[in-house]
């Protein structure tokens, strides 16, 4: 059993428990033994939180998966050192208000190397799951990732961001056409780098965007390149690169 495996097991308990404490109607039980739970995790307490879907369908989430439960057997769905991302609602921003209310209790699951996973009619557990999915990225990819990840990487990407914002790199009719954020977007992104899921989808497209406008500004100009980047052109791509093959588990 990792420490992952620790962390993961006492934020299970913790964000459930406090659900249940709290929510009207929480259609998710804590199971201290479950029969699907992983033996080896906390001398084989088995803890899982099954949860009766609205359709219903079950689902099955333990500190290193979610399955669908389909008679006496657990399938997996995703198992979390697989996940890279979700997504609440729908993928599309744009979308999110007119959906909340039919689709509130939808989830978009992101496996590495495998197509999105539909979760739908999670009802009030959806919250508490999204709670718990957010803190096994956080133990699984970000910190993960991090160590992967040099430090002059980490810091040339970093700049890559305060560059696009205070730079003359770009317009804010740029920003939002070529790079695909607004500038006070983009300050919110660069105030958390790199504390957030650095294998997220959006983030690596937003990065390769960023890194690709910014590469063919550079000549035009020479003295912000010198000022914000520090670094040669070369560099900023194979920084880009590395987080690329990292991001997505290549490395």
């Amino acid at each position: 059993m990792t420490m992952v495996d620790w962390l993961l097991t006492e934020q299970l308990v913790e964000i459930f428990q406090e659900a249940e404490a709290t929510r009207t109607g929480l259609n998710a039980h804590l199971v201290a033994r479950s029969p699907h739970g992983e033996e080896d995790v906390l001398a084989g307490a088995g803890t899982a939180v099954r949860i009766e879907a609205t359709d219903g369908s079950h689902y099955l989430v333990t500190p290193r998966r979610l399955a669908r439960v389909v008679g006496a057997a657990a399938h997996d769905m995703v198992t979390f050192t697989d996940l890279v991302g979700y997504d609440w609602i729908t993928p599309e921003m744009s979308e999110k208000v007119a959906q909340k209310d039919e689709h509130f209790d939808r989830l978009y699951l992101y496996p590495r190397d495998s197509p999105p996973i539909v979760l739908d009619r999670l009802g009030e557990a959806v919250y508490p799951l999204m709670t718990f999915l957010g803190r096994v990225l956080e133990y699984q990819s970000q910190k993960i990732l991090l160590r992967k990840l040099d430090d002059d990487v980490v810091d040339t990407l970093g700049r890559c961001f305060l560059g696009a914002i205070h730079g003359p790199f770009f317009t804010d009719v740029e920003l939002v056409e070529d790079v695909g954020r607004t500038r006070a977007s983009l300050r919110v992104i660069a105030g958390m780098w790199p504390r957030m899921n650095l294998a997220a989808p959006d983030l690596r497209e937003l990065l390769g965007r960023l890194t690709r406008q910014l590469i063919e500004r550079a000549d035009a100009h020479p003295d912000a390149w010198d000022e914000w980047i520090q670094v040669p052109v070369s560099n900023v791509q194979a920084a880009f690169e590395i987080f690329r093959k990292v991001s997505t588990g290549e490395v």
